[in-house]
């Protein structure tokens, strides 16, 4: 157990990214409609409804664990990842102009 107080920004950050996930989760909702995702989860609607309404505790939850949220088609990267990626993209680039 982390012994390191928690500050008040620290938790102000996780509010805050807790309502964008929460935000984020809602509009999906509103387009996929809560029918439709209780007819894809085989559960009633009332069941999705409460679920619903549980949704801000879970998306505070993932906020300080630290979790985002993708899309499923996306493909996600860590910092180092892309900051490699960036390194031999601007390598690749700076010899191409050097050669032109």
């Amino acid at each position: 157990m982390s012994t390191e107080e928690v500050s008040p920004a620290q938790i102000e950050s996780t509010r805050k990214t807790g309502a964008r996930l929460r935000a984020e989760i809602g509009q999906r909702i509103a387009v996929v409609t809560q029918a439709r995702a209780a007819e894809l989860l085989g559960v009633s609607p009332s069941t999705v409804s409460r679920s619903v309404q549980d949704l801000d505790d879970a998306c505070n939850l993932l906020a300080a664990l630290g979790y985002q949220l993708a899309p499923i088609d996306a493909v996600v990267v860590s910092k180092d990842d892309l900051q490699a990626l960036e390194r031999m993209a601007y390598k690749y680039l700076q010899v191409r102009i050097e050669r032109a």
